[in-house]
């Protein structure tokens, strides 16, 4: 199973200053949308490069989403979802 973010990042996090959260952030939850891609993929038993095929992407490209290396656009996120028979969606977050 993979590491969860927090666990991928903690003594990075310990050397950073408050002014980092908002980076931190956005980072945390590229990571979390490439942990959904790569779970929906693993279930379709596919790998990257049929993925990549499927919705027209390079295979580089879903490499850097799943590794949360990249922030894809929301028509990347359908694009990936559809070749996935999955939604993108907002939800409320929890206060």
């Amino acid at each position: 199973m993979a590491r969860t973010y927090d666990e991928a990042t903690a003594a990075r996090r310990a050397r950073l200053g408050p002014d980092a959260a908002v980076q931190a952030e956005v980072l945390a939850q590229a990571y979390e949308i490439g942990l959904q891609v790569v779970a929906l993929r693993e279930q379709h038993d596919l790998i990257q490069a049929e993925l990549a095929e499927r919705c027209g992407i390079d295979q580089a490209d879903i490499s850097r989403i799943e590794r949360g290396a990249t922030s894809p656009t929301t028509r990347t996120l359908q694009r990936i979802a559809a070749a996935l028979d999955a939604d993108v969606r907002v939800v409320a977050r929890a206060s």
